[in-house]
């Protein structure tokens, strides 16, 4: 199927109020990214949102161009336009994509539907469901707010400054005390707004996409789950009167079944998914670098405090890119030792052929990557963070000369 087939429909704060994405899709909406209604204000909102992200990006190159300073001003100002820039870029992306996002979602919520029959009633796996729903609740709100207080702290530091200084809050501009106080107000109106208003939906869509791996790789966990419970005896699996056909056997087609439609999705959730996770994870190697550079060497409080605060952010948004990736690639490697745990020894020669299969097609990995090259996994953090430690000694050693 591509991106713009059926199930790819808009959609709706109704249908978000039964959705196992429901904590995402609101907040999306809320912030103005994901028009549930259809209607044209979100449009709108994103409209101006880019437009005042422009007239930030100006300012930035007016601050670039007029920079008289140290290096660590520099990456310092680098820093902070590349979130705008990687913001409004996955912004523009989801605007061209929406109904692929649409489909899935409309996807995931059809394969928890689909498992929800057969996890009634056993607790083991009703809590894998119920836990994996508030894992991702509790990321999306709590990076949600914490970013939202960062970015806000970021811009309100400036007006502790004298206010002869007109400092403004990310790109400085060649203002003095006889520049108009009005240009200086508009000013930081625009890099407030946009910074903020950009950084939290960058998080939110980030945490969007981490809901979903969450929900992918519980769902991974209860097919392997099931496939280990077949064992005769186990209240219907019991062998069929004609002994052609065994409740076992009946119950492995349908988890195969489930497992084929798993293996779809993850798919298509990283044809999705892997032109953001690309963009961030180079904005995150990058920003890396560029904040520890000038938390090293500015003699500024204000610098480092900026430094420190922004680092969690960064480090956090990487993980969370990592930690999904291998959790899916985890469970849907554990559903090939679900398939040797369950009661094959007992059953028929349908049963166990058909086994086999589900093994072997189990031990190919479902990997997420970033660009379509680049292989998401817990390990890929540490390389991320081995990437930007280097950027940063480069930039020192020729900071040093």
């Amino acid at each position: 199927m591509g991106w713009d087939s059926e199930g790819s429909q808009p959609l709706t704060w109704q249908y978000t109020g039964t959705s196992v994405l429901k904590c995402d899709l609101r907040m999306l909406h809320l912030i103005g990214v994901w028009p549930l209604s259809g209607s044209r204000l979100y449009r709108c909102l994103v409209t101006v949102v880019i437009a005042l992200c422009f007239g930030h990006f100006v300012e930035a190159v007016i601050h670039l161009c007029t920079l008289d300073g140290y290096l660590e001003d520099f990456t310092l100002a680098l820093s902070n336009i590349s979130v705008v820039i990687v913001g409004v870029l996955k912004v523009t992306f989801f605007l061209r994509h929406e109904r692929a996002y649409c489909r899935l979602v409309r996807w995931l919520d059809d394969l928890v539907t689909g498992q929800r029959e057969y996890t009634r009633g056993r607790p083991q796996l009703e809590e894998v469901s119920a836990g994996a729903q508030r894992l991702a609740r509790r990321i999306t709100k709590a990076f949600t707010v914490y970013d939202a207080i960062v970015v806000l702290a970021w811009t309100l530091v400036p007006l502790t400054a004298p206010p002869e200084a007109k400092r403004l809050p990310f790109e400085q501009l060649p203002l003095t005390e006889e520049s108009p106080h009005s240009l200086y107000a508009l000013s930081y109106a625009i890099q407030g707004a946009s910074t903020f208003w950009i950084a939290v939906i960058s998080v939110q869509m980030d945490c969007f996409f981490t809901a979903v791996m969450i929900h992918a790789a519980s769902q991974l966990r209860i097919l392997s789950l099931r496939i280990s419970d077949l064992q005769l005896g186990n209240g219907h699996l019991q062998l069929e009167d004609n002994g052609s056909l065994d409740g076992m056997y009946e119950e492995l087609r349908f988890c195969i079944h489930t497992h084929q439609d798993i293996a779809r999705f993850v798919k298509h959730l990283e044809s999705v998914m892997n032109p953001i996770a690309m963009m961030q994870l180079a904005v995150g190697v990058f920003n890396g670098c560029m904040l520890i550079f000038p938390a090293t060497y500015s003699s500024e409080n204000e610098a480092l405090l900026k430094c420190v605060a922004a680092a969690p952010t960064i480090s956090a948004q990487l993980l969370l890119y990592c930690l999904g990736a291998h959790s899916v690639r985890e469970q849907g490697e554990a559903v090939s030792l679900g398939a040797y745990s369950c009661g094959w020894p007992d059953a028929s020669a349908g049963f166990r052929r058909a086994l086999l299969v589900v093994m072997a097609r189990a031990q190919k990995p479902l990997t997420l990557t970033a660009g379509g090259i680049y292989p998401i996994q817990r390990a890929t953090f540490l390389s991320l963070l081995n990437a930007g430690y280097s950027y940063y000694a480069v930039l020192r050693n020729f900071n040093s000369h």
